[in-house]
């Protein structure tokens, strides 16, 4: 009473992970000596994925030292009702001086997205919410690319499988500003937390391992029923 069910059998999501990075190098990796660091998120833009949280975490990593080059990349679904908070988030970076540090990549295709990927450093979808599951997570871990998350729905259950990320307090743009601070100031962990959580997705979260997980689970079911 006054609790949840737990479900007896579990399959979790999967991906396509064709043409995702396949070498275990997040894009901080591949990209060229010098370049600026990139925090992505690819959701729709909406105040429910938190898209005002990261904006605000990445104007204050933006004030701390060494990092002032730091970029912004904001892709996913925008439609006509997310329009306006978007205007709104827009003129929010043009008033910090930030504007021109920042891209956004609205509706794009399947192979717009997969760019999209390659070129970050680290990436966090900070959602208000009680998320299921996120695939957006496992998309950024198949492209090599370490994520920081909320401590709270799915996103503990996730990072702790595929140990690919860091978890911080929801709801605080100071301690997302934290979070990415210590990925974007140590390369080496960064690349670290990114290959090891894509090898465990390629292992545990692609469609193909979801289709069996969800085979056993009818096979079981089946089993169990009387004759």
């Amino acid at each position: 009473r006054g609790g949840c069910i737990r479900p007896k059998h579990i399959a979790p999501d999967g991906i396509n992970v064709d043409g995702f990075g396949s070498d275990g190098v997040a894009a901080q990796g591949a990209a060229p000596p010098g370049a600026a660091p990139v925090i992505g998120y690819f959701t729709r833009m909406c105040p429910e994925k938190g898209l005002d949280t990261l904006v605000e975490a990445f104007l204050l990593v933006k004030q701390r030292s060494g990092l002032a080059s730091c970029r912004l990349h904001v892709g996913g679904g925008c439609g006509p009702g997310d329009e306006p908070f978007v205007a709104r988030l827009r003129d929010r970076l043009a008033t910090a001086g930030v504007a021109q540090d920042t891209e956004f990549f609205p509706n794009v295709d399947r192979a717009g997205k997969l760019r999209f990927y390659e070129g970050l450093t680290v990436f966090s979808v900070p959602a208000l919410y009680g998320e299921a599951f996120g695939l957006y997570l496992i998309e950024a871990l198949a492209a090599g690319v370490p994520v920081v998350q909320p401590r709270h729905a799915a996103f503990p259950e996730i990072i702790g499988a595929t140990g690919g990320g860091l978890l911080y307090e929801p709801g605080n743009p100071t301690a997302l500003a934290d979070a990415l601070d210590s990925l974007l100031r140590d390369p080496a962990k960064a690349r670290q937390l990114g290959q090891h959580g894509q090898r465990v997705l390629r292992e545990q979260f692609t469609s193909g391992r979801m289709a069996q997980n969800v085979l056993r689970v009818f096979e079981t079911v089946g089993q169990r029923r009387p004759t």
